[in-house]
């Protein structure tokens, strides 16, 4: 409940310069400014996924379990192997998507080319940040954890984009992405900060780092491809709607997904909380306060995810309008039919968290690739019969089948219910 309690505030924070960041954009680069900024930011985001390598979920776990064992050797070794391997694979993306944009003349000839040459330098230092929080967590720093990511970066951000183009020039793309990397530079020095505070046993004690590279990268995978599909799920909209529309479209639809994004606030926060509780409880055997947790996480995500639905769901085109302007109220019908998927998603609680935390990641990824190869299939067909709307749907769709596929595994290979379900059952038998 403590570290419940304590990231709630946090992301409430969080959610609030959030939300004034892409309020920001949104006014400040207009419909087809923030089009361009959304497209390259899922680009961006997509190419943050092999410099990661499923290796802040893994950090989680093997941090945790080692912590559990004792083992401070296997807890350096593993810090130091993922934040190396890490940095090496996000600097040969970097220089390879360097390379194309300036060899093809994107990096000087459009406004997406320019906003994309500056967000590579987002690529390693978000991946060293994530890192850094994910360590912190399996330390059982929960709350500490999530505070680069979830306040420091959009605070900083949503300052910068006040003070500079009020006190320098003009908000464009390209600059919003600079200031954005900025953000998250400042960001990962105050995480490693805060990691390198909480460690000081493993500084001081002389111990030898414990490598075990293959096993890591064996269980490192399924967590890649699960995360590389989850990404390329959520930005594969953006995308097609970028080959099949406006830009101006894309920016429209960006801003009610992203509003969409705010309601599911609940359901990241439950899972980054529960998530290394429980790998400890597994690791301890506790079946006994593992059902419950789980119960009572469903119940929470629901709840919590109605009640800030609830307000978009009945007053969509009015809040859109007031909030983002009048060219972004058209987003409204997409928006509501994003809310459904985000309740539908929360009712089926922390089964990614539980199968990637007791040694099932491969069934996540399967869930992801059939989701996935689902979404690749109905999309297009969507988008040309019904637009944004069309593309709202196909994301509710899948996001719904893709939570049905891991509680169904979670129920048969660890006999464990995530969903809402196990809370009714769980009062009615107490």
């Amino acid at each position: 409940m403590k570290a419940v309690l304590g990231s709630a505030g946090l992301r409430i924070a969080g959610m609030g310069f959030g939300f004034l960041v892409g309020m920001q954009l949104a006014r400040g680069l207009g419909a087809d400014g923030y089009g361009v900024y959304g497209l390259a930011m899922s680009i961006i985001a997509l190419l943050t996924v092999p410099t990661e390598f499923g290796l802040p979920q893994l950090l989680t776990r093997e941090v945790a379990a080692a912590q559990v064992a004792g083992d401070m050797g296997r807890l350096r070794g593993v810090l130091h192997w993922a934040a190396r391997s890490s940095f090496l694979i996000s600097l040969a993306v970097a220089a390879v998507v360097l390379a194309w944009l300036l060899l093809s003349g994107r990096g000087v000839s459009s406004p997406i080319g320019k906003t994309l040459l500056l967000g590579l330098l987002m690529v390693p230092i978000v991946a060293q940040g994530n890192l850094r929080a994910a360590a912190l967590r399996g330390l059982q720093h929960i709350v500490k954890g999530q505070l680069p990511d979830a306040l420091v970066r959009p605070a900083l951000f949503s300052l910068l984009l006040f003070v500079v183009p009020l006190v320098f020039i003009p908000l464009q793309p390209a600059l919003a992405m600079g200031l954005g990397a900025v953000s998250a530079a400042l960001s990962l020095f105050f995480a490693a900060w805060m990691l390198r505070r909480e460690m000081p046993n493993i500084n001081s004690i002389e111990v030898s780092k414990v490598v075990s590279s293959r096993t890591w990268w064996s269980s490192a995978l399924p967590m890649a491809l699960t995360e590389g599909m989850r990404v390329l799920q959520a930005h594969l909209v953006i995308l097609v709607l970028g080959l099949m529309s406006t830009v101006a479209m894309v920016g429209v639809y960006r801003v009610a997904s992203s509003v969409a994004l705010l309601m599911a606030l609940p359901v990241t926060l439950f899972n980054i909380v529960s998530a290394p509780i429980i790998s400890r409880l597994y690791a301890e055997k506790d079946r006994s306060r593992l059902q419950p947790l789980l119960a009572w996480v469903a119940i929470a995500m629901t709840v919590s995810v109605l009640i800030l639905a609830a307000p978009f769901l009945f007053s969509g085109n009015f809040l859109l309008e007031k909030v983002f302007g009048p060219e972004f109220a058209e987003g409204s019908t997409a928006l509501s039919i994003l809310s459904l998927g985000v309740v539908a998603n929360g009712s089926f609680g922390a089964n990614a968290a539980l199968l990637n935390m007791t040694g099932h990641q491969n069934r996540v990824t399967r869930a992801s690739g059939i989701s996935l190869a689902l979404l690749v299939i109905i999309l297009p067909v969507l988008i040309k019969v019904a637009g944004m709307s069309g593309a709202a749907f196909g994301t509710s769709l899948v996001l719904t089948v893709w939570n049905f596929l891991m509680w169904r595994d979670a129920l048969r290979l660890l006999s464990l219910d995530t969903s809402i379900g196990a809370f009714l059952r769980f009062r009615k038998v107490g």
